[in-house]
């Protein structure tokens, strides 16, 4: 794979709890780079019913990021997107268009608090495929639903659900059971993308390149590469 790319990321400056400024925009940028990632999906935060979009800051300031990047001879290119906080609004205001899909494509990135019952995880899964969606959950690893592999099983068989997992979850240990969970979770071939979920430079950084070398050395190159690439790169059609 020449390139990886990145699902989640919040790279876009001033409108979420990603970068702050212009400076730390270009600092991401700059670590995206180092770590071969050509393309970014920039998946700031969205509540549908919460607050509104801000959906003109967010253009803006994802085109002078892209033209930054242009200018330094970065080969990374940004698309617009988003990762939905799932509410009894988003799949109205989704198809309306008042937040982003992932790359202008019928695709949405949805988290859910940690602790969100199973039925309503079912229920994102099936009110949004209602109206045209293919769901990925964000950060399955977040999920304690999600720890019964039985409840990952139907939402993969019943609603099509594809599942995203953080490039740190693979790479850091995280504890003897929440360990054990995601080598079994990797195993089985339940993980269908890996995303940094990038917010800075510092705490929370872009990271692929060691979850890429990890994956390889367990599943293979094609495992790797589809997981880090490949999936998102034909899903949406980069």
């Amino acid at each position: 794979m020449d390139k990886f790319v990145d699902i989640h990321h919040h790279i876009v400056y001033g409108v979420d709890d990603g970068a702050r400024s212009f400076e730390d925009m270009q600092k991401m940028l700059l670590r995206a780079a180092s770590e071969n990632v050509g393309d970014i999906i920039c998946t700031s935060h969205g509540t549908p019913g919460g607050h509104p979009f801000p959906a003109d800051a967010y253009i803006e300031h994802l085109a002078k990021g892209q033209a930054w990047a242009d200018e330094q001879g970065l080969e990374i290119r940004l698309h617009n997107g988003c990762e939905i906080l799932y509410t009894d609004a988003s799949p109205r205001l989704l198809k309306e268009g008042h937040f982003p899909s992932l790359n202008d494509t019928w695709n949405v990135l949805v988290e859910f608090s940690p602790d969100a019952e199973f039925k309503r995880l079912c229920e994102a899964a099936r009110m949004l495929g209602n109206v045209g969606f293919q769901v990925i959950f964000a950060h399955v690893e977040r999920y304690s639903a999600l720890r019964n592999f039985k409840n990952v099983q139907e939402l993969r068989e019943e609603y099509g659900v594809y599942m995203q997992m953080n490039s740190n979850t693979v790479t850091t240990k995280k504890g003897f059971f929440t360990d054990r969970w995601v080598r079994h979770m990797l195993d089985e071939g339940f993980i269908d993308c890996i995303g940094t979920d990038a917010h800075n430079t510092s705490s929370r950084p872009c990271s692929m390149k060691l979850c890429h070398e990890m994956l390889k050395a367990r599943y293979g190159q094609d495992t790797a590469d589809e997981m880090c690439g490949g999936f998102a790169r034909n899903l949406l059609g980069l």
